[in-house]
């Protein structure tokens, strides 16, 4: 007996659009850990991590359809990898702020800040490009955008990088390197979200 989708159950698409929208609220919450301090921070940290946990949950439930339906949208291989990679941002994101708090790091460099700048815009693409994703041939301009973003916070980063090395205050520079890490991290793990789309554009008819 073939199964399929009841009305009350959302599409695939649906979902991945559903952990794109947290992944951009993780986004949006990662600046506020940036931007505040004590217990205003603990607090943004504390929505993250909800935050993550209700993604995982409907990253669970793709996982969960693919063993009910026998149609998916795209190739099951690449709707459990889609869906992977869009909880690896969310991820990383959450990685970085519990890395900032940890470290009780404040007075950080512009440069982060506009990094998590750059970090909200590829979130507010991904969760466009994520309710046309069951057509990716068409998504050409989303992963060349990705890919430019991720180039620009690389290079707000390197000169960063080599300052660090020369800081005289070494173990806040190894805080701060941390954190650096952390959101060159989360850069890539967009861009590779985005290669992923772009091989469903390749290899689907």
């Amino acid at each position: 007996m073939r199964l399929r989708l009841t009305p009350s159950e959302p599409s695939f698409t649906a979902l991945f659009v559903d952990v794109a929208e947290h992944v951009h609220a993780g986004s949006l919450l990662l600046g506020e850990v940036l931007a505040s301090s004590g217990a205003e921070r603990d607090r943004a940290v504390a929505r993250l991590l909800d935050v993550e946990r209700a993604a995982d949950d409907r990253v669970h439930l793709v996982v969960r359809r693919l063993t009910s339906t026998f149609s998916p949208p795209f190739a099951r291989r690449d709707v459990h990898a889609l869906a992977q990679a869009l909880d690896s941002c969310l991820d990383e994101l959450l990685a970085t702020a519990v890395a900032v708090t940890e470290h009780r790091l404040t007075g950080l460099p512009p440069a982060f800040l506009d990094v998590v700048q750059l970090l909200q815009r590829l979130a507010e693409i991904t969760r466009t490009a994520m309710a046309s994703v069951d057509a990716a041939d068409g998504l050409a301009e989303y992963w060349v955008e990705v890919n430019r973003l991720h180039n620009r916070a690389g290079a707000l980063l390197a000169p960063l990088r080599a300052e660090l090395l020369a800081d005289a205050d070494l173990r806040r520079a190894l805080r701060l390197r941390d954190v650096l890490d952390r959101l060159a991290a989360s850069a890539r793990a967009f861009e590779e979200l985005a290669h992923r789309v772009e091989v469903i554009a390749l290899v689907e008819p």
